[in-house]
């Protein structure tokens, strides 16, 4: 199953099209809709698909800038994790320095 999402999902290539990666998400949904059909429903959901494929119309050196990383997804889950506990920051600024404070960002000296 995951093979055949990869297809889908995978759109680095400099020929890859919303129409194509749309085709091969339909021909997952249709392979796997009888076993895993809550999964194939929500690959295909217009809201899910539009937004993922918004970075389509990129050439594809800038597609690989725009696609979300690791490391940018550990950063973002950290932000998180420090500011739902808190109600209210006061102003901006206290936001921002306690997000800051709460990075590791290494020095390069």
């Amino acid at each position: 199953m995951a093979k055949d999402l990869k297809k889908g999902f995978n759109n680095f290539s400099a020929d890859c099209s919303k129409a194509t990666v749309a085709s091969n998400l339909e021909a997952f949904h249709e392979r796997w809709q009888e076993r895993n059909g809550k999964i194939t429903k929500k690959v295909l959901n217009e809201g899910f698909s539009n937004d993922y494929l918004a970075h389509i119309d990129y050439p594809v050196d800038v597609r690989r800038m725009l696609y979300t990383t690791n490391s940018i997804e550990n950063l973002n889950r950290k932000m998180r994790k420090v500011t739902k506990t808190k109600v209210t920051f006061g102003k901006e600024s206290n936001m921002l320095v306690l997000i800051y404070s709460s990075t590791d960002f290494e020095s390069n000296n």
